[in-house]
């Protein structure tokens, strides 16, 4: 009879063949880490082929922008103001603002409606070189000189008149006498100065006119010469 230390019963070496048989398996099969490996692989090779698979969409769909992404346009906005600004100095600029002069009494309709500023003249009251001026104002010895000046040749001029109840009678008027034409020049030259000539009305042509009004009819006294038809009538101040 066998030993049983040198030859094992049938038992013990039917389990000894299966244990190296389970052994020598592990050793083939891979790592639980290649295993996992393997499945991520599998699973995107699956999701390339299912992305190939699909069908293409039927159109090409365009993208807008939604409401929330569209901005309004800025628009710009200022209060009114209800009158400009009163500056009348303008800092280290180094001026001041000044009113504009204001038109002088001159200033108004000519004698054929049109408007003329003064332009400027030498009030000269000088009696030197006039003749029957005796009883005249210097006032209206300026209105002489300057009528003389501008229109070389005119006249002659009436002035004084004793008695009269008017301008005449205390040396406050000057006739002119003129044809139409040169009336309307002249008239209109005074207008320009009345001013400087410290003129208070101007007659002529049966009108009257006044310092800053407009040239206004008068009745009828009868007469070309009553009616100033043929001079230009001048009350100064």
């Amino acid at each position: 009879m066998p030993s049983p230390h040198t030859t094992g019963s049938g038992r013990h070496r039917a389990s000894s063949a299966r244990s190296t048989a389970l052994l020598s398996g592990l050793r083939r099969r891979p790592s639980h880490k290649s295993a996992l490996k393997g499945l991520g692989l599998a699973a995107s090779a699956l999701g390339v082929a299912t992305a190939f698979a699909a069908p293409a969409p039927a159109s090409t769909q365009a993208f807008e922008l939604t409401s929330a992404e569209l901005r309004p346009p800025v628009v710009a906005r200022a209060e009114a103001v209800s009158a400009p600004a009163q500056v009348a100095k303008y800092g280290v600029i180094g001026f001041t603002a000044k009113a504009a002069p204001k038109a002088k009494a001159g200033q108004g309709s000519t004698a054929d409606g049109a408007t003329s500023r003064s332009s400027g003249i030498s009030r000269n009251t000088s009696r030197v070189g006039l003749s029957n001026v005796g009883g005249m104002t210097p006032n209206a010895i300026a209105v002489i000189n300057a009528v003389k000046a501008q229109f070389p040749g005119s006249g002659p001029f009436g002035g004084y008149r004793p008695g009269d109840p008017l301008d005449h009678g205390t040396g406050h008027a000057v006739d002119i006498m003129c044809s139409t034409t040169e009336g309307n020049t002249i008239a209109s030259f005074l207008q320009a100065h009345a001013g400087e000539l410290n003129i208070k009305y101007l007659i002529w042509r049966q009108r009257i006119w006044y310092p800053g009004g407009s040239w206004k009819a008068m009745a009828d006294r009868g007469s070309p010469t009553a009616n100033h038809m043929d001079h230009v009538h001048v009350s100064v101040f």
